[in-house]
């Protein structure tokens, strides 16, 4: 015949069973400051992030001024452009946060290896399209539970196209990348162009039209970005320090002129 336990009897097993795990912790904590050794978990995948990337808000500062410049004239009326947001986070988590529809476009930047992303968010694309077609900034469009159309579908294309060329512009002076369009899709399941926990750099820009504010997001595995980290992790402005020989030779003809009048000077006195 079973026995049924008490609520204190229940309450001890567990204290006790905690207790345990916390003496364990406590003992591979105390082995690992003797042998100076850290644990490291093979079947964990994430990949730690050293330094940040300063040279990419170089290169978003200068896609933002290319590409306001870019899509006011594709939509003749002034669009204003700004970083929201970058920085490193898990492939899962940045395809979580995705609103559902999103225009996903698959992109290729060779020479370096990989894919990577280019989402426009669906208000965004909705009004875009609409503006394109003479209308107005805000669309009469229901988002939710709605498809793409293939117009819509190739005026986004339109957009991307616009957007990678400015985007290859902006990388040029630093690395030159030939980013190409793939192919676009609606469904997460599809957009798998690295494993969920695999690291990817994220760039977040807002795009305010006259009355809508929507967001289109890059997106670069970081793996794909190691070859060229090195370019990538120092500032721009001190990667190039040239002689100018024009001004030297400027100044040091400056200089004996200077000195010759010094000395025209002293002879007089």
């Amino acid at each position: 015949m079973s026995q049924v336990l008490s609520q204190s009897e229940v309450d001890a097993l567990l204290s006790s069973v905690s207790s345990i795990e916390e003496e364990e912790q406590q003992e591979q904590k105390s082995q690992v400051e003797e042998d100076g050794a850290v644990q490291y978990d093979l079947s964990n995948q994430d990949r730690i992030i050293r330094g940040r990337l300063p040279t990419l808000d170089v290169i978003h500062d200068r896609f933002i001024r290319m590409h306001r410049v870019s899509l006011s004239n594709m939509l003749r009326k002034i669009a204003n452009i700004s970083v929201n947001s970058t920085g490193p986070l898990k492939f899962s988590e940045f395809m979580n946060s995705l609103p559902l529809p999103s225009c996903m476009n698959i992109l290729r930047f060779s020479p370096l290896r990989g894919a990577g992303i280019m989402v426009i968010e669906s208000k965004l694309l909705y009004a875009l399209v609409d503006s394109l077609f003479g209308g107005g900034s805000v669309p009469h469009t229901k988002v939710e539970g709605k498809d793409f159309t293939q117009i819509e579908i190739r005026i986004a294309r339109k957009i991307v196209l616009s957007a990678l060329e400015d985007m290859r512009k902006a990388w040029e002076p630093i690395y030159p990348l030939n980013f190409e369009y793939t192919r676009t899709e609606i469904n997460p399941q599809f957009v798998a162009v690295v494993p969920p926990t695999e690291v990817v750099i994220a760039t977040t820009f807002d795009v305010e039209l006259e009355k809508v504010t929507g967001t289109i997001k890059f997106v670069i595995p970081y793996a794909s970005l190691e070859p060229i980290k090195a370019k990538l992790s120092v500032n721009f402005q001190s990667e190039h320090i040239g002689v100018d020989n024009a001004w030297l030779s400027r100044v040091t003809e400056k200089i004996y002129q200077t000195k010759d009048l010094v000395g025209k000077s002293i002879l007089k006195i």
